[in-house]
């Protein structure tokens, strides 16, 4: 089968696999890229591999960086792009269930194939769109199958982290794990605490976000995966899933935040207990602030609708979903929150006509006063409701009205 290539990634990097090709070696588009345009998806990046040694491919180009030789991979800078070049290899035992101990490298693409984790992975095109595939990949995926590569068991012996990639695969693609595949990972589950919490992280926000999440909400339980996550240990999974697959508006492309706040409301966990168990999942401050907020906004949206401050206050990132969520579970729910931002008078603090200093000259107060926050504060709410005008001579009277001595 050839495949016309016409995906601008492919066609910037076609020259970097010919030229290869030139110096009498082989070279391969391969993994997500291969997929994903046989399925008529967008493709975001691409995955180079080649027969060439580390070293080979170093003499063939000028600009490259060794981010990991020793594994066979080596980045190919061309007209301000980098490439992720990595030789066709085989692999040794892995004693830590994540990485090889011992790389070898070959120079067949087939041998190199063996190493993948499932089958619509292990496809190849070269330069001139000629499909290679060795392991039956793309009748899996017109019969939407998620099948290991050779014997399941093996594949997740090798690289423990595989086993939640296929149900990321699962809700990203709609497919089916194939039984044999199934029944390995219900089989080797329980080498996932050996593998490092970020990682696992990773891969279950992509589980969460997946277009077909909510065909494969149990997934997780199901395949006995959550059952030995040991930060999952304790609390009810198959009851927070059921939660999110219930909540999850049929159309809405949730964001990673709203995903672990769902999660997180479904193992009936606070707010305090949700920052404690977020931070254990090594989520960065920034999203966990996120889930915060999202606490409180749906605290905010069970107890009536939306005002202006709550639409100045918070990110419509983060309304939007709450919104969409409240809609989907009470179709009389009217979502206000766009027309309330068109409302606004004023978008930041900063758009006030007055500031700290200002007010302190007018009411001639020494820096430091401790009630100067609070005015500014209550000032700030005043404008955002429209209670009081964004005027210079409005805020000084409010100011000298306030009562600070």
């Amino acid at each position: 089968m050839k495949i016309e290539l016409t995906d601008p990634l492919f066609l910037e990097a076609q020259p970097i696999l010919k030229r290869i090709e030139s110096h009498g070696y082989e070279a391969y588009f391969v993994g997500g890229c291969v997929r994903d345009t046989l399925l008529g998806k967008t493709i975001h990046d691409i995955d180079i591999a080649s027969s060439a040694l580390p070293n080979e491919i170093e003499g063939i180009f000028y600009n490259t960086i060794d981010v990991g030789k020793e594994h066979g991979t080596i980045i190919v800078v061309e007209k301000h792009i980098p490439y992720e070049i990595t030789t066709f290899r085989t692999e040794g035992n892995y004693s830590d269930f994540r990485h090889p101990d011992t790389v070898n490298f070959v120079r067949d693409l087939r041998e190199d194939t063996l190493r993948r984790d499932f089958t619509i992975n292990a496809l190849a095109f070269d330069a001139e769109g000629q499909l290679f595939d060795y392991h039956h990949g793309v009748e899996d995926l017109q019969a939407q199958l998620i099948r290991a590569v050779g014997v399941p068991a093996e594949r997740f012996q090798e690289d423990a982290l595989r086993i939640i990639r296929a149900i990321r695969f699962a809700s990203q693609l709609g497919f089916t794990i194939e039984p044999l595949t199934f029944e390995a990972i219900q089989q080797y589950a329980h080498l996932l605490p050996k593998i490092a919490v970020e990682r696992v992280r990773i891969e279950l926000s992509k589980y969460f976000q997946g277009s077909h999440f909510k065909d494969n909400a149990l997934l997780l339980f199901d395949t006995q995966i959550s059952q030995h996550l040991p930060l999952l240990d304790g609390l009810d999974c198959q009851k927070a899933l059921q939660y999110m697959n219930e909540q999850i508006p049929p159309s809405l492309m949730i964001e990673e935040n709203f995903a672990w706040f769902l999660f997180a409301k479904g193992l009936g966990l606070t707010v305090t207990q949700a920052n404690k168990f977020l931070r254990k999942w090594t989520h960065s401050n920034h999203l966990i602030q996120d889930v915060k907020d999202l606490y409180e906004l749906d605290k905010i949206i069970q107890q009536g609708p939306l005002t202006l401050w709550e639409v100045y206050h918070y990110k419509m990132a983060l309304i939007n979903p709450v919104e969409a969520r409240q809609q989907h579970l009470n179709p009389d729910y009217q979502p206000v929150a766009k027309e309330l931002k068109s409302q606004l008078v004023i978008h930041q603090k900063a758009d006030l006509v007055a500031n700290g200093k200002t007010i302190m000259g007018w009411l001639g107060l020494e820096k430091g006063n401790a009630q100067l926050g609070a005015l500014l504060g209550e000032m700030e709410y005043q404008v955002v409701m429209r209670q009081l005008p964004n005027e210079e001579e409005a805020l000084k009277a409010f100011a000298l009205n306030y009562g600070i001595e």
